[in-house]
């Protein structure tokens, strides 16, 4: 646990290379460093802390997902709920479920930041997405066109071979 507070310390206060390796340590140590993580996420004051927090949080993956999650649908800081869904997108297909669910939750806040962490996952989530476009109601369309649309390249093709067929 010592180990896991120095680099929170470090990453509250180091510099830019000091704090990268602070984040590649802290998430080496997996599920142990979830809840300290999640704890220093809820007090940072900064957004670069914030990032680093999250991105340990992202690296260490399935362990981190719950807390994420509830950070994401709970928090009444909207920095700190924007960084959760960064850290979820960036876990790829282990968090694609969680979000897609999330684009149905009856916070506007929580529904664009699970569209945004889709659309930053990219590739993985496209056919997902699609059919939600094609097989959902009207809210979780409107998200999964806007994430679709946020991931630029493929995800905007696809947008667009979508909104084609529902022309045909």
């Amino acid at each position: 646990m010592d180990e896991i507070e120095g680099c929170i310390e470090t990453i509250r206060t180091g510099d830019v290379k000091a704090r990268r390796e602070a984040v590649k340590t802290v998430a080496a140590c997996g599920s142990e460093a979830v809840d300290p993580l999640v704890g220093a996420l809820i007090t940072a004051d900064d957004n670069d802390v914030r990032w680093y927090l999250a991105r340990a949080l992202g690296m260490i993956g399935e362990p981190a997902i719950d807390s994420l999650i509830y950070l994401l649908t709970v928090s009444e800081d909207t920095d700190t709920a924007k960084y959760a869904a960064a850290a979820l997108g960036e876990m790829g297909e282990l968090a694609l479920e969680p979000l897609i669910e999330l684009l149905g939750d009856e916070e506007a806040q929580v529904r664009g930041f699970s569209a945004l962490a889709l659309g930053r996952m990219g590739e993985p989530a496209i056919k997902r997405l699609v059919t939600l476009i094609e097989d959902s109601d009207g809210l979780r369309r409107s998200c999964a066109k806007m994430a679709l649309y946020r991931m630029g390249g493929e995800g905007t093709e696809a947008l667009a071979h979508s909104m084609m067929n529902d022309d045909a």
